[in-house]
């Protein structure tokens, strides 16, 4: 595995390194595979699961991914960390789910299940430009699971009160992208890094939404998308344009990147 890296550059996928129809532009792609070629290890940061980023994977050639939040690295083909919720606790919080008319979207590492079918799941894979998988609410018996999103129209309020042990990112698209207790973006780049023998070197960070807060702020130069949250802007190092306007490519120039 390369290490020789001039740094890393870790890019968020929905309102970031992908457009508002869940693709990667051909700018953007070219742009990614050129800031390999000057040394830089370009990394997927993500909510979406592993099996969710082909559509970026294909056309950038990038191999590393931080995926669920930080629950999740891989890096060319190999598990470098993962961290799993316990059983007991994905059943006490599906159950509340259920009580509120809401649904579990649970990830494994190469596959995933719905607990329920409720009002917003065709809305929210439609988002997402996803298939709607099974309905299996033993599915987490089977498989191990680093991340699971609540579907529902609740801001996470009153999940978080009941369930401190997890931490939950409000990301939209009626969902609560749910993982264990410190697992964040920033802290899945630190396992990433401590990986790749990289703490030394400069770390890029792009993104848009709550979930990548954590990252911006622990990024040597965060950049945040002009789409993106007050939030992450107010935090950034650098506001680029928008997802569908440059913002990518604009973001490798502005810090000599490409």
């Amino acid at each position: 595995m390369q290490t020789n890296y001039k740094g890393t550059v870790f890019f968020d996928l929905d309102g970031t390194l992908l457009n508002n129809q869940s693709q990667v532009e051909d700018s953007v792609a070219s742009a990614v595979r050129q800031l390999k070629k000057n040394d830089y290890l370009p990394v997927i940061c993500t909510g979406r699961a592993p099996i969710e980023i082909e559509a970026a994977t294909s056309v950038t050639g990038i191999d590393t991914y931080v995926t669920l939040n930080g629950a999740l690295i891989e890096s060319q083909g190999k598990t470098v960390y993962s961290n799993d919720i316990k059983p007991d606790v994905i059943k006490n919080i599906m159950d509340m789910a259920h009580r509120n008319g809401d649904s579990l979207f649970m990830h494994a590492h190469t596959r995933n299940s719905l607990s329920a079918q409720t009002p917003f799941i065709k809305e929210f894979f439609h988002a997402l430009k996803l298939e709607i998988p099974e309905i299996d609410p033993n599915f987490y018996k089977k498989d191990a699971i680093p991340m699971f999103v609540v579907i529902t129209d609740d801001d996470g309020k009153k999940y978080q009160k009941e369930f401190p042990e997890l931490q939950i990112y409000n990301t939209g698209y009626h969902s609560l992208d749910t993982v264990a207790k410190g697992v964040s973006k920033m802290s899945g780049i630190k396992h990433l890094l401590e990986e790749l023998n990289m703490k030394d070197k400069p770390v890029y960070a792009f993104g848009d939404g709550a979930n990548d807060i954590p990252m911006i702020e622990f990024a040597d130069y965060g950049i945040a998308m002009a789409n993106g949250i007050d939030e992450v802007k107010d935090i950034a190092t650098y506001i680029t344009t928008e997802n569908v306007n440059g913002g990518i490519v604009n973001g490798l120039k502005h810090f000599n990147l490409i």
